[in-house]
């Protein structure tokens, strides 16, 4: 049995169905899942080679490649969608109440971050306008809230429920600002990638086989019930949480895209740009599923600008 050290913020459905019914044994591993709970360390974590990969987002993957110059690469996609919400304390009656205040934060420039930014920028706030202390994933972050030490923060259930429950009152949905967000992919260093590819593929199959489990109709009930017992989330979060599943953990490049220009948007992506393609491998993809390559999808539009793909003849 080979050991593969993966981390993330949260063990997602396929993972959970793939220990359950066996599809990581199958294909010969033991998935040991570290639960990572502040960007910082996860970051310099995955940079240091702590764990072999992580699933978590692609945003936090471009950020540490473009910022950091740590070569990384996404093998495969595995969730698409956000279910995370602004949320204010009690006391707030708007967005434009958040100007002055201090909100909580994580990575500071990717991720949730970078949806808060967006949301605000919406708005007419700029970061100036306010303070971030960075606490930790939601969790974390659902404490500081509860306590009173900030006024706002971005939140995933079952966080964001009981923070409604206590009172606070949802300023934005994310998926209203950023549509199709790849909100957790399979991602490692380069040079690991290459150096235990067979391990990848293994891994990729074992996910697969429990997407095309979940997604049969008829197993549906059994994962709802699974989820609400191992995380404690509520059915509607549940079900939500089932929603974002990519079938076949299919890396969708325009998604990739889309952060690209996201981030170029807010500020924290610097030229010179890179494609796509840059960011993504689907070799080890393509070889557990024996199917074809996506299609490109090419450069980020600048800051202002228009892809070619947009231009009318």
């Amino acid at each position: 049995m080979d050991v593969l050290k993966v981390t993330g913020y949260h063990c997602r459905p396929p993972h959970l169905v793939a220990e359950k019914r066996g599809f990581f044994a199958r294909e010969g591993l033991e998935v040991l899942f570290h639960k990572a709970t502040y960007a910082p360390d996860h970051n310099q974590g995955m940079a240091e080679g702590r764990w072999d990969f992580t699933l978590s987002s692609a945003d936090t993957m471009i950020a540490r490649t473009t910022t950091d110059g740590v070569d990384y690469v996404l093998f495969m996609q595995a969730e698409e969608g956000l279910d995370a919400y602004l949320i204010g304390r009690p006391e707030v009656e708007s967005i434009d109440d958040l100007r002055g205040r201090l909100l909580a934060g994580d990575p500071g420039d990717s991720n949730l971050d970078l949806i808060r930014k967006k949301i605000l920028h919406q708005h007419g706030i700029e970061e100036r306008e306010y303070a971030v202390e960075i606490i930790g994933a939601s969790p974390q972050r659902l404490e500081a809230f509860k306590k009173g030490r900030v006024i706002a923060a971005m939140l995933t259930p079952p966080s964001s429920e009981e923070a409604v429950a206590a009172g606070g009152k949802i300023l934005a949905c994310a998926a209203d600002y950023v549509p199709n967000w790849p909100l957790t992919c399979g991602w490692s260093r380069r040079a690991w990638l290459e150096a235990h590819r067979d391990l990848v593929v293994r891994f990729i199959r074992a996910w697969v086989a429990a997407t095309d489990w979940i997604l049969n109709a008829a197993n549906r009930k059994e994962t709802l019930e699974l989820l609400i017992k191992e995380q404690g989330l509520t059915p509607a979060a549940a079900q939500n949480s089932l929603n974002r599943i990519v079938p076949k953990a299919r890396i969708n490049p325009v998604s990739i895209l889309r952060v690209l220009e996201l981030r170029i948007e807010m500020g924290v992506y610097k030229p010179p740009f890179s494609p796509a393609g840059r960011f993504y491998d689907a070799r080890p993809w393509c070889h557990a599923t024996g199917l074809p390559p996506p299609e490109p999808a090419g450069m980020p539009r600048e800051k202002g600008g228009v892809r070619e793909d947009e231009v009318l003849p």
